[in-house]
């Protein structure tokens, strides 16, 4: 059997979610190798965050047990001490409830050339992973404004969700030959999520981080009460112009055209400093923020063939 091209699927509707089992994330993934070493790194990254940090509101009560060297001194039982002649402690279990938190970038930018097929394959594999560790997900899309909102609900339903809506964006934005611009405003992605999705979680931000501005001071304290991992969409396009003589040029998000002789080696190399400058600041500013950032390119995944 071929490998499923999902990127040709058509007419998925947008809140029949419960009855398009074909399209869940888990069969999503079937065709993807997610054994690939990237995956792999990302997958135990991941796994290390959910089992070293603690969340819960509170502790439970487990039972009273023979101190021990190291134990708290503050939960020492006096009266099971009195009765027993030994010293006694009252052990506890701590509440594990982790929400994952999705900012998702839908600007026009994310679904050109390579882009797209990448971008929904990483979600998925997030998704799946996220699904498995996580008590509930929610999580929002953005490009210049909020665009959609998932509350938080239980992470195996949730998650599917997620992926059909944006499965369903892509296709609908696919069959649009002339869609409107919509460029990233990562500021007010953060600042929405800061103020809705309180308690504290992970935070998985989707992003090609272009064009993006004012934004380092918000990120910077959400940082300090969440934790941040950080996924940007990288295609090599992005930062290169192919010579082709003279050409319009289109800001996939603006749409502000201007014609420019990408046969000129000035212009190639003002072009390629540029967005190789701003790569720079911003690896620099997410490491500064001991923010867990990865790129990821189309050759982080392979299709396999499911019998």
């Amino acid at each position: 059997m071929k490998s499923k091209n999902w990127f040709s699927q058509k007419n998925l509707s947008l809140i029949d979610h419960e009855t398009k089992k074909e399209y869940t994330v888990k069969e999503f993934l079937r065709y993807l190798n997610t054994n690939h070493p990237k995956l792999k790194k990302i997958e135990s990254t991941l796994h290390g965050t959910f089992e070293s940090t603690k969340y819960g509101s509170g502790f439970n009560f487990n039972e009273i047990r023979e101190y021990q060297i190291g134990d708290d001194l503050r939960h020492i039982s006096w009266s099971a001490t009195a009765r027993t002649n030994t010293l006694q402690t009252k052990e506890y279990f701590a509440e594990k409830e982790l929400n994952s938190v999705f900012l998702i970038d839908i600007s026009t930018s994310m679904f050109c050339g390579k882009k797209a097929e990448t971008f929904l394959n990483l979600c998925a594999f997030l998704l799946s992973l996220a699904a498995t560790f996580s008590e509930k997900i929610g999580g929002l899309f953005f490009s210049d404004n909020i665009k959609y909102h998932f509350q938080m609900s239980s992470a195996a339903s949730q998650s599917n969700i997620v992926f059909q809506s944006l499965l369903n964006y892509y296709l609908s934005l696919s069959e649009n030959l002339n869609p409107e611009p919509a460029s990233t405003n990562l500021s007010k992605a953060l600042d929405f999520s800061k103020r809705y999705f309180i308690k504290k979680g992970l935070i998985f931000i989707v992003s090609d981080f272009i064009n993006i501005s004012n934004w380092e001071k918000i990120f910077y304290e959400y940082s300090k009460k969440q934790n941040i991992h950080s996924f940007q969409i990288y295609d090599q396009v992005d930062f290169m112009i192919p010579k082709s003589g003279y050409a319009c040029l289109i800001d996939p998000e603006t749409k502000e055209q201007f014609f420019v002789n990408t046969d000129n080696e000035i212009v190639q190399e003002s072009y390629k400093g540029v967005m190789a400058n701003k790569q720079t600041n911003l690896i620099n500013f997410l490491k500064s923020a001991l923010i867990s950032h990865m790129v990821i390119e189309h050759s982080d995944f392979e299709h396999i063939k499911v019998n």
